[in-house]
């Protein structure tokens, strides 16, 4: 369908929406954010990972674009330098830190500019696959309880536990805790937020950044953390392989991650090509 009022911002989230299901961004996406950047369109990336993480990722593939990180709760433009933070109120950050460790569960803790394991034999992702380039930016690494006592007295942003699910007894046990949201990126993880915060509430500062109207934004998704943005953006998106509750709440579905489902909706809804 022609959009009759033009997209000044694409927001996409990346795990099953930019990325394909083997990991990789296709050359299709790549092209169509590059012919959406030549149009004059901000492209930027809405994630759960944290800035420096999808800064490096993202140069990888020769993208270079404002990032909205840590599910809205650091946003940065396509420098990393700072627009905006969020973080869990102090006590709250400490109390969710106390339930996770009474439930002898795997997780990390968020700071701005690091990131805490709950022990030394867990690490991220990140930390495996570019920790040089990360580390190169200023962020840093901790590991264990001791450090991650010491981490819970600076901004936490984030905690992201590795198994979980809604409903479960750890989940009722942090859906207790007041000043934090619970959402999910993924079928079997529970993300901790500060309440209030999502990417639709990060969408929406750097949609007022660049200042630029809720109703001229398209953001892509496919999971549970994206249908905030996806409900807010006046073109919103779920990927085809994304969730029936993401699907739910966006004005369109596109083709699946593994179709170049982004660069469709790119070139169909952005550009007006096809």
């Amino acid at each position: 369908m022609k959009n009759h009022l033009p997209i000044r911002l694409i927001a996409s989230d990346v795990d099953g929406t930019l990325l394909s299901s083997q990991g990789i961004i296709t050359k299709e996406n790549i092209d169509a954010i590059h012919a959406a950047q030549e149009k004059g369109i901000v492209f930027a990336i809405a994630s759960g990972r944290f800035p420096e993480n999808v800064y490096v990722r993202m140069h990888q593939y020769g993208i270079h674009c404002p990032i909205i990180g840590v599910n809205g709760c650091h946003i940065t433009d396509e420098n990393l330098r700072t627009i905006h933070t969020s973080s869990i109120a102090p006590q709250a950050a400490r109390e969710v830190m106390d339930v996770l460790f009474d439930a002898k569960a795997d997780f990390f803790m968020f700071n701005k500019h690091s990131l805490c394991t709950s022990h030394a034999g867990l690490p991220h992702h990140s930390e495996l696959s570019s920790p040089d380039e990360i580390k190169a930016l200023g962020f840093r690494y901790f590991h264990g309880k001791e450090e991650m006592l010491s981490s819970v007295n600076m901004p936490v942003q984030k905690y992201y536990i590795c198994e979980g699910t809604q409903g479960d007894p750890l989940w009722k046990r942090l859906e207790q805790i007041s000043g934090i949201a619970l959402t999910q990126s993924g079928d079997h993880n529970i993300e901790v937020i500060p309440a209030g915060v999502d990417k639709a509430t990060g969408v929406a500062a750097l949609a007022e950044h660049y200042h630029i109207p809720l109703s001229q934004v398209m953001t892509l998704g496919d999971h549970e953390n994206d249908i905030p943005m996806l409900a807010a953006a006046g073109w919103g998106v779920a990927m085809g392989n994304g969730t029936a509750h993401a699907k739910a709440a966006a004005r369109y579905t596109a083709k699946t991650n593994d179709e170049n489902g982004l660069a469709h909706a790119i070139r169909c809804l952005a550009l007006g090509e096809e």
